[in-house]
């Protein structure tokens, strides 16, 4: 993987092109002073059951997420504050979608390009948008409607951490949490490799270098940067690449760590986060 694109990745962990366009200031606010928004309602304001799951790490995410999901993509926004990998994040966009500051995203794309949905948690836990309240619950879960400029609505749920998305989508992930439709379970294998304390962490299958992937970029205790990738079923031409990687890393400033179990290869390489970000993954 070049520079380019994991600057790719890097942009994609903003929110959807959708988002900037929500209707976001609450009634009688105003959108020019941002200490209103801590005299907003908090979350406990909204009536029906809140969602209250561990959201630490993608595989929090994913055991919210309903199955089929092809890749997936987690950001400890608060983490990232004034590191390299917060380049290219727009924090003031992330933080405008519910007048809070943003802390920490996941997002998870499916096939149909119209099915994804997003989880957040904010600080503070206000209600400092603008929305509908639906006048029914869905399995005891009460949602905000929320109006985008392109007329389409997106579904709020209230918890640790928020909802985001379509109707369709809210409503599944609302029936993984409830326990009357299973969980993603499409990555447990590759995950089990993967450590889940890692600010930065995409996953995705159906790659040219392997039928699955995982990527983390962690900021070390040194200062330096761990890059970890994870491949199930890594290609010869891969797998002939990494070992070549390895060999001559020490020339390049890095230090690799590779190795492999059955159909498993992982690969972390410390050092500087611009040479580590300009390693090769394939």
């Amino acid at each position: 993987m070049n520079q380019k694109l994991i600057a790719i990745f890097l942009a994609a962990i903003m929110l959807m092109s959708l988002l900037p366009l929500f209707m976001i200031s609450a009634p009688e606010q105003s959108k020019t002073d941002p200490a209103i928004t801590y005299d907003a309602p908090g979350f406990d304001s909204i009536p029906g059951a809140h969602v209250n799951h561990e959201f630490n790490s993608i595989a929090d995410g994913l055991d919210m997420t309903p199955k089929g999901v092809i890749s997936a993509r987690y950001l400890d926004v608060s983490r990232i504050s004034g590191t390299p990998l917060e380049v290219g994040i727009n924090t003031t966009q992330l933080n405008a979608l519910y007048n809070a500051k943003l802390t920490k995203t996941f997002f998870a794309n499916y096939i149909n390009e119209s099915s994804w949905f997003e989880l957040h948690t904010i600080s503070p836990e206000i209600v400092a948008f603008q929305y509908w309240l639906s006048p029914t619950s869905y399995n005891g879960y009460r949602m905000l409607i929320r109006e985008t400029g392109s007329g389409t609505n997106m579904y709020n749920v209230i918890g640790t951490p928020l909802i985001l998305g379509p109707q369709d989508m809210t409503e599944d992930v609302i029936d993984v949490l409830s326990g009357s439709s299973e969980r993603s379970d499409e990555f447990e294998h590759i995950l089990s490799y993967a450590d889940m304390d890692s600010e930065f962490q995409i996953i995705a299958n159906d790659t040219s270098f392997a039928s699955q992937y995982y990527l983390d970029f962690k900021r070390l205790d040194s200062g330096e940067y761990s890059r970890t990738v994870v491949y199930l079923d890594a290609t010869n031409s891969t797998l002939g690449n990494l070992a070549r990687f390895e060999t001559n890393s020490t020339e390049r400033g890095v230090v690799y760590d590779l190795t492999t179990d059955g159909n498993i290869t992982k690969v972390v390489v410390t050092g500087n986060f611009h040479i580590i970000a300009n390693e090769p993954m394939e």
